[in-house]
């Protein structure tokens, strides 16, 4: 392996890296080289012709390796236009794991095929105009928010498209108003807008997580009353106010506070403000029993959230009424 190879090669690398991107090349013996770094496991390649260094990559989360391949595939293929939960994640919406486990990319060759981690889709002749002026976020061609929305509800379940439409109501500043009339006029003759419809009628952009909003999506799947979202309850003795991630108030007037556990709240440094796990666990624990001193807290984890029969039981032991008219998240 000539010396002048592993030094592009390795430059090749960086500057990807520094792009938030994979790397690629059209270049044969940088490619060459390229795969004897993966035969050594000191490069990954997450889909033919991209590479990245192995131990970057390994430190990456889930949604910065999305965007990284997609970022690639977009200086690769400048015609491409990302769609759906690819481009919901671009916009910086909450997007379930599973669906991420393709690249959802548009153009106007070839019909709707998967080819490996790759999900082709060919231009709709509604958006024909997208593809000469499309929106940009994370560095990507997107359609307009209101359309990405749209493909997502339309095509997903009740509780991962209840996690897209309330984390971009949150993201955008919108209301459920402007979801519920960007579905009427965007989805006439839709496939699947039925279950759009329904899924935007339950948006609430309160939910702080998608965890919280796939715990939502799961209690309304069960038929229990909708709950408060991040509801104030002030404490007398420390004059402050902590908020609840759901609360009900039952026909006896008493209260119950629900909390979702999340491991991102303890270790993600946006949401721990440079704090260690020790610290934000600490107050986590204080602010639930300043909490406690007002209503019941019912704590359940997401584990729990997926299970649903724990998940029945649970909030019936703790009285949580259901639904006077019982919800359907499924259209029939």
């Amino acid at each position: 392996m000539a010396t002048s190879h592993i030094h592009e090669a390795t430059q090749l690398l960086a500057n990807a890296e520094h792009m938030h991107m994979c790397a690629f090349t059209d270049d044969r013996l940088l490619r060459n080289t390229l795969r004897k770094y993966k035969l050594k496991e000191r490069v990954t390649s997450p889909t033919t012709g991209l590479y990245v260094r192995q131990d970057y990559w390994s430190r990456l989360s889930t949604e910065e390796q999305h965007l990284h391949i997609a970022r690639a595939l977009q200086a690769k293929h400048p015609n491409w236009v990302f769609y759906g939960p690819t481009a919901a994640l671009a916009y910086g919406f909450a997007v379930p794991y599973n669906s991420l486990a393709k690249i959802h990319v548009m153009h106007t060759k070839g019909a709707c095929r998967a080819n490996g981690l790759i999900k082709h889709r060919r231009f709709p002749e509604h958006m024909k105009a997208t593809l000469s002026n499309p929106y940009i976020a994370s560095d990507i061609a997107v359609p307009n928010p209101a359309e990405t929305i749209l493909q997502c509800l339309c095509t997903m379940n009740f509780s991962d498209g209840l996690c897209i439409a309330d984390s971009a109501l949150r993201v955008l500043n919108k209301s459920k108003e402007w979801l519920l009339e960007a579905v009427k006029q965007l989805g006439k003759q839709r496939k699947g807008i039925v279950q759009a419809r329904l899924t935007a009628s339950f948006a609430n952009p309160r939910a702080e997580s998608g965890g919280e909003s796939i715990a939502r999506a799961r209690i309304i799947e069960l038929g229990f009353a909708l709950p408060e979202l991040q509801a104030p309850i002030f404490d007398p003795l420390s004059q402050k106010t902590f908020r609840a991630d759901f609360l009900w108030i039952l026909p006896d007037g008493r209260k119950v506070a629900g909390e979702l556990d999340g491991r991102q709240k303890y270790c993600d440094p946006n949401m721990t403000n440079g704090r260690s796990i020790v610290d934000v666990m600490a107050d986590e624990r204080l602010r639930e029993s300043r909490i406690s001193r007002q209503v019941s807290v019912m704590r359940f984890s997401f584990a729990d959230v997926c299970n649903l029969v724990f998940l029945d039981k649970l909030l019936n032991s703790f009285d949580i009424p259901h639904a006077i008219h019982p919800f359907m998240t499924q259209p029939y």
